[in-house]
């Protein structure tokens, strides 16, 4: 561990490792490039472990069985069978966010869902309904907090009936099983972060143009795989910065963070460094 952190140091600034890597074997910096994804994604499953796991295991056990009671009405019955879904209410039938948030504004979300099987998706509809979701006889349509519409078809969903009995029965089943469940949400939480971070192994390709015009305009040009090679190691401080920075609960970068930060790793270890001077007596 200590090497690779010794590793981290120089790449953040060292212009003579930068040269040495350059003309190394490029499995030294893909190792490298590996191990610190590793430590990374752990940094963040743990960091997201923390935040998160607490509050769901929270709201699991303490909130849902009060939130399905309120939400899905005792009397309403809904069936899907071969992708199309029925219901045993008059439609349409609307389940207002109201109940839990009190009293809405005119203009905002006013329904939680909107159950409307006697029609197809409308959009103008869907938008008088004022509701996060909508369920037509064969879709459903759901709207985020920033406005995007999705629409999932119900066409090879299970035969299903769900009540609020059936609701209540699933909620009990996942607290029986709440720890397996926090292992299961933890690794795959793990394997998504490495995934996530070895997926920059791809736009690297295009990143490593920078250290190959660098080299051009200094009129002492590198081949593409020794720029690459730099570009491992360049790409690793701006990673280790947002991961740092998203631990801390800021998400909000600009999806060209990890850019600029690599260019500017890489510019200051390829600047011009200052010949030695010779003084004749």
């Amino acid at each position: 561990m200590e090497s690779i952190f010794e590793t981290f140091k120089k790449s953040v600034y060292n212009p003579a490792f930068y040269k040495s890597v350059a003309d190394a074997p490029s499995s030294g910096a893909f190792r490298y490039y590996i191990k610190f994804s590793l430590i990374l994604s752990l940094l963040m499953t743990v960091a997201l472990g923390i935040f998160f796991v607490p509050q769901g295991v929270s709201f699991i056990k303490e909130r849902a069985p009060d939130l399905v009671k309120t939400y899905y009405p005792k009397e309403l019955v809904v069936n899907i069978e071969n992708g199309v879904a029925t219901a045993n209410v008059q439609m349409p039938y609307f389940i207002p966010l109201k109940k839990v948030s009190g009293e809405t504004e005119s203009g905002v979300m006013q329904n939680i869902l909107v159950i409307d099987t006697s029609a197809g998706f409308d959009k103008k509809k869907f938008e008088e309904y004022k509701t996060y979701a909508l369920l037509t006889g064969t879709d459903i349509i759901t709207r985020n907090d920033n406005g995007q519409i999705t629409i999932q078809s119900l066409r090879g969903s299970p035969k299903i009936t769900i009540n609020q009995d059936t609701l209540l029965s699933w909620v009990e089943n996942v607290r029986s099983y709440m720890g397996y469940i926090v292992v299961v949400g933890i690794i795959v939480t793990f394997m998504a972060m490495v995934f996530g971070y070895l997926m920059y192994l791809i736009p690297l390709f295009l990143f490593t143009l920078i250290p190959i015009v660098i080299s051009y305009v200094k009129k002492s040009p590198i081949s593409y795989a020794s720029a690459y090679k730099m570009s491992l190691y360049a790409i690793i401080p701006a990673l280790a910065l947002k991961t740092l920075l998203n631990t801390l609960g800021v998400f909000s970068m600009p999806a060209y963070f990890t850019f600029l930060v690599f260019m500017l790793v890489i510019a200051l270890n390829m600047r011009e460094q200052e010949q030695p001077k010779l003084f004749n007596n």
